[in-house]
């Protein structure tokens, strides 16, 4: 199930072969990440495309096709005979953005833009035209700065874990938002104003419930009184229409109060920092009465550390606490990752993580157990082929209930990526991903996708 968004990085096109659904705790969006870092070669500096007024236009085009076994990201027990499984598409786009372009002595200004088609051959219920614009402008001055955004975009986000037959568990939308902020400072004294909007529009009936406008205004005034922390008082105002609805909540928070992250250096390691809060806060909802504010205090001590244990392997972990008296709760988290270097080439890393860990008073709902394994090597065989491999186990056990099952989830995913610039400006990629997953509370065998892509980009 290929995940759909026109939202990209400065609205570049993001790599062809893109893994279509993340595993449970993102485990493939670490071995992307490697990926991106081992695999994929800096693109090259060229000039612009045109050049408007003070403005200077990078202006690029791709087409990708490919084909997709599993377009649903669904268990064998959850494939509607009605759709096909698997389908051919192809996938053209143009991705246009400015230089930031100084319109004052004091002023920056740029945009950019993106617009995509998704076409299957059979599955036309999956089309997709995808597009993003969006512009940002920012004026410094010596104690003030003002700012803002503007965006327009149809995107396509993927509902994980529930599945609608028919390609439902995607949600098409179409969203607006716009910013504006002002910061003010003053030697230890600062003010921060903004303002925000956001409007979002889905297409399918089981997600237009949560179409919605809402405004936020918020205004906070702080005094850096020490080092590590501030006084402030802060005020903030969200009013949320849902529109099908025809409901609209106007809630307004103050609060007041103090915060800062105090580092203990008596010891050379673990490096450890300890927060604190102590927050008075008022809410009001409008048709109900609040409550009085009353203070409450916040504690977080988080401990880490990262080891050379030789030239080749290196080891880090971290834990956190933290105890949040006015939701009365306490959660323990921590992680530990032992890396080595196989080489230029290669790098693998085992990976163990726990949230929250039930000691130290942890009362959360749900502890997560995740054990991961990650591999990647760069120019595996001949140049410009590289690979990744992901293995993950996790665990999801229900805290505070008796005879709860835990959910014990089996993944893997492998990805062979081969990128050649063709020419000075155009470049081609061919990918192909194998996901596999497993749960126990899923009998009748495991879900399983094939994702083959081939796909060139050009730099007019």
């Amino acid at each position: 199930m290929r995940e759909l968004s026109s939202q990209t990085n400065g609205c570049d096109f993001p790599p062809a072969g893109r893994k279509p659904m993340l595993p449970p705790g993102g485990g493939f969006c670490l071995a992307w990440a490697m990926a991106a870092a081992l695999l994929l070669p800096a693109p090259p500096a060229l000039a612009q495309t045109f050049r408007l007024g003070q403005f200077d236009f990078f202006l690029t085009g791709k087409a990708e096709i490919g084909y997709e076994s599993n377009i649903d990201g669904a268990y064998p027990e959850e494939e509607d005979p009605n759709y096909e499984k698997g389908d051919f598409f192809w996938l053209p786009g143009l991705a246009l953005r400015s230089s930031s372009v100084a319109m004052r002595p004091s002023t920056t200004f740029n945009f950019a833009g993106a617009v995509e088609y998704l076409d299957y051959f059979k599955r036309s219920d999956e089309d997709a035209e995808l597009y993003d614009l969006n512009l940002n402008f920012q004026t410094v001055h010596p104690r003030l700065t003002l700012g803002g955004l503007g965006r327009a975009a149809y995107e396509v986000e993927s509902e994980q874990d529930t599945y609608r037959p028919g390609g439902s568990l995607r949600d098409p939308m179409a969203k607006q938002e716009g910013s504006v902020f002002a910061n003010w400072n003053y030697r230890k004294f600062r003010i921060e104003t903004h303002a925000d909007y956001t409007s979002e529009r889905h297409d399918k009936e089981e997600y237009k419930p949560d179409d919605e406008d809402e405004t936020t205004l918020f205004a906070g005034v702080y005094l850096d009184l020490f080092t590590w922390g501030s006084i402030y008082y802060s005020w903030e105002k969200v009013v949320t229409t849902l529109v099908e609805l025809d409901e609209e909540t106007d809630e307004v928070t103050k609060n007041f109060g103090l915060a800062g992250a105090i580092p203990l250096s008596w010891l050379a390691h673990p490096k450890i920092t300890y927060s604190v809060g102590f927050e008075s806060e008022e809410v009001d909802t409008e048709g109900e009465e609040g409550e009085d504010p009353t203070w409450e205090p916040t504690h977080t001590i988080t401990a880490q550390d990262e080891l050379q244990l030789s030239k080749a392997i290196s080891l880090a972990a971290s834990a956190t606490w933290e105890n949040t008296e006015d939701e009365d709760e306490v959660t323990f988290e921590y992680n530990v990752q032992l890396s080595q270097q196989l080489g230029p080439r290669a790098q693998h890393s085992v990976t163990f993580a726990q949230e929250p860990q039930e000691t130290f008073g942890s009362n959360a709902d749900t502890e997560t157990t995740t054990y991961t394994y990650n591999f990647g090597v760069k120019d595996l065989f001949f140049y410009g082929l590289g690979l990744t491999f992901v293995a993950e186990y996790e665990l999801e056990t229900p805290l505070g209930e008796e005879d709860e099952e835990t959910e014990k989830t089996t993944s893997f995913d492998v990805t062979l990526n081969h990128t050649r610039q063709l020419s000075r400006r155009l470049s081609r990629d061919i990918a192909y991903s194998y996901s596999w997953e497993n749960s126990n509370f899923h009998h009748e065998g495991a879900l399983e996708e094939h994702l083959v892509t081939y796909g060139v980009t050009y730099d007019f």
